[in-house]
């Protein structure tokens, strides 16, 4: 009997150390102690263990799919994280690293941290980096690829080197003619005695082949609407030249650019060679020709937030030639609340835009693959407070395919003419006038006042101008990023020249009338730089750089188009500012003593206009992967405008910082960024004087990344 109740008084004493033994412990922290060349957050991203998420994400993973689930503890992973990590560490060069860990578990808790303590020891050079199997191709090709292979024996080994150098070298084989040529893997021998590696790389050209008979299969609803002659033409390949695998991707983007086709692919027929010709077939599923597409409209116009809806309809192949005729209509509000609560584009509460656009392109023009666009177009828009615009114009622009091996990745010119009205509220024309009043040391009320007097004597306290511009202008561009649409190193650069007026000017000169509009030279660089400080694909750190300035060279500056000019201020701009609320003062114009109501009435006519002529800004901004795909954003935006780059001063660049929240779904981030106004140059009170929801605080709804 007492043996029974020291077997049950066992029993009761180990069920809770066995169930505390078989309790799940959470992994909250996985630390790398003693690696310098390669960050813990790529660390972190090659091992099989993964920290568990927070507290809210795991509460977020309970009902939706924005959370997590936790982490818990598996002993059985830790050998394959040390696999991963020599690894990561021999593909940089690092042959002699050795890794340990070790375990801390709180039992009470429920949580385990791991530490990876890691041995680097020193970095292999490349001592030798052979290129073999280029003796049957020209001369000049070996001798650029052997110049392009050669090593400085003080670069550490990487693989990702060998795998640039390798697929660099056989996609230019590929590309001039040797359509078949193969590369064996890498042979790499190490010398651990004194950290050298040597490196072969051993290749087969095999013959090269030229282009033979080009044949087309089409299949779809609109099969025998497109010609064979016209695939043909808009692949561009032609019987006869060197096979390339650029051209053929090259053609296939044409084809998919026309959108004809649901389907194309374009392809070397290799058993059926002759000797050194290989014969090339397209293959098209074409659809129909005429598309109805509505839209909803989510930009970041007039670097503001615009929400919509559009329609669209398009006839594809029109008048032959793969020509695509467009006409489309849309509109979209920045004020979404007041919208929704009284959906009335004519409703003083509404501030947004309406366009409507005509269009005809096509891919070639003098038989060269440029992209040609001609539309014509009507945007009516009301901006809050300050005035409402009436635009007419149309547009001849043309987009040039560059070749494969270029600085410049995109180049395009225009031929732009525009009617614009504008028709500027008495409110706005009031504030202006008077701010300009206050700043020539008139009192506030008296500027009030006088400013006040000036309005109402207009017809209907409104002032409206008008102009009629032509703008003759291109846009080259370099992306050297590492991707397009999250970058985390690699830099781009813009460059856009426009002149305003110079072709009717001349042709005014010729038919000798007279011109009075003005004459300027338009010029913005853009240029953004991404660097490697976090070793991520998912944590980004960026620098944004613009400036733009506007020449007038003859006639009156004043009188250029308000959206001729520039401006700072917005989602994409600085972002402790709502759009285009960054403009200068009008410093240029001046008042006597007693302005009389001419001289007032000139300066509205002469200063109503907002924007500017001269463009600083920049942005520096850190974007982190928080838990799944939301994400988040750190930056520091400053900038403004100025009549000229002479009037640029230091101490009246505005300063923003914020935060922000992404998402990024599969198509395009989504983000929200709430901007302080940290120095406002034309209100310099502390920021702890003013109010946080009225002064301070501007945000921002926004699609894709701010730059």
């Amino acid at each position: 009997m007492i043996k029974k109740y020291y077997y049950i008084l066992f029993l009761a004493l180990s069920i809770p150390i066995f169930g505390q033994s078989l309790r799940k412990l959470e992994v909250t922290q996985i630390k790398f102690l003693g690696n310098t060349a390669i960050s813990s957050s790529t660390l972190s991203t090659v091992i099989y263990s993964k920290e568990s998420p927070s507290w809210f994400s795991q509460f977020l993973g309970k009902f939706s799919s924005l959370g997590n689930k936790p982490v818990y503890f598996d002993s059985l992973l830790i050998p394959l994280d040390l696999k991963a990590i020599k690894e990561l560490y021999r593909s940089k060069g690092y042959f002699k690293t050795s890794v340990s860990e070790k375990t801390i578990t709180d039992n009470s808790s429920g949580e385990v941290t791991l530490i990876y303590s890691i041995d680097e020891s020193s970095p292999a050079y490349i001592k030798s980096f052979a290129v073999n199997g280029l003796d049957t191709i020209a001369p000049e090709y070996q001798v650029l690829l052997h110049d392009y292979a050669k090593v400085d024996t003080t670069t550490i080994y990487d693989d990702a080197l060998v795998d640039e150098k390798k697929n660099y070298i056989i996609t230019f084989l590929r590309d001039h003619g040797f359509m078949l040529s193969k590369v064996d893997k890498p042979i790499v021998t190490v010398d651990t005695l004194k950290n050298k590696v040597d490196v072969k790389l051993q290749f087969t050209s095999g013959r090269r082949y030229k282009v033979g008979e080009i044949s087309t299969t089409r299949t779809g609803v609109g099969f025998d609407l497109v010609h064979d002659d016209l695939l043909k033409e808009l692949v561009g390949i032609k019987t006869g030249q060197w096979y390339s695998n650029y051209d053929i991707q090259r053609g296939t983007v044409r084809l998919f650019r026309t959108n004809l086709f649901t389907a194309a692919n374009i392809m070397a027929v290799t058993a059926d060679t002759v000797g050194n010709v290989v014969p090339i077939r397209i293959l098209a599923d074409i659809g129909t020709m005429n598309e109805l597409s509505p839209e909803i409209i989510m930009n970041n116009e007039e670097n503001t937030f615009n929400l919509g809806l559009g329609l669209n309809f398009i006839r594809k192949n029109f008048l032959g030639d793969a020509r695509k005729f467009t006409i489309g209509t849309s509109a979209a509000a920045q004020n979404i609340s007041e919208f929704f609560h009284n959906p009335s584009f004519a409703d003083s509460a509404f501030y947004g835009y309406f366009d409507a656009r005509v269009s005809v392109e096509q891919p070639f023009i003098f038989g060269r693959p440029i992209g040609t666009k001609l539309e014509t177009y009507f945007t009516a828009q009301k901006q809050k407070d300050k005035y409402n615009s009436n635009i007419f114009g149309a547009k001849l622009s043309f987009d040039f395919e560059l070749p494969q091996f270029t600085y410049i990745t995109s180049f395009n010119a225009y031929f732009n003419i525009e009617r614009s009205e504008y028709t500027y509220k008495p409110i706005y024309l009031k504030n202006l006038l008077s701010l300009f009043l206050q700043r020539n040391n008139y009192p506030k009320a008296v500027a009030d006042s006088l400013a006040a007097n000036s309005v109402n004597s207009e017809p209907g306290g409104q002032l409206i101008s008008q102009s009629t511009n032509a703008a003759l202008g291109i846009n080259v561009g370099a992306n050297k990023t590492n991707d397009t649409f999250f970058p985390t190193s690699g830099y781009s650069i813009s460059l856009l020249i426009e002149d305003g007026n110079a072709i009717p000017y001349l042709i005014s000169r010729i038919i000798k009338t007279d011109f009075t509009r003005p004459l300027f030279f338009k010029t913005v660089f853009t240029s953004t730089l991404y660097l490697p400080f976090y070793s991520s694909t998912v944590n980004s750190f960026g620098l944004k750089f613009k400036v733009g300035q506007i020449f007038t060279y003859r006639g009156d500056k004043a009188d250029i188009p308000l959206n001729q000019r520039l401006y700072a201020g917005g989602s994409n701009s600085v972002r402790g500012w709502a759009s285009r609320q960054l403009v200068p003062s009008v410093s240029e114009f001046s008042l006597g003593a007693n302005p009389t109501q001419e001289d007032l009435v000139a300066i509205l006519q002469k200063g109503a206009a907002t924007g500017g002529f001269f463009l600083l800004e920049g942005s520096i901004e850190t974007r982190n992967r928080l838990v799944g795909k939301v994400g988040s954003a750190l930056f520091i935006d400053y900038g403004n405008t100025w009549n000229g780059y002479k009037e640029f001063r230091f101490d009246q660049v505005a300063v923003a910082a914020g935060f922000g929240i992404r998402y990024y779904s599969e198509y395009v981030p989504l983000r929200i960024d709430f901007g302080f106004k940290v120095y406002d140059p034309n209100d310099r009170r502390s920021m702890f004087k003013k109010s946080f929801w009225s002064e301070l605080l501007q945000f921002h709804l926004g699609i894709g990344e701010a730059f």
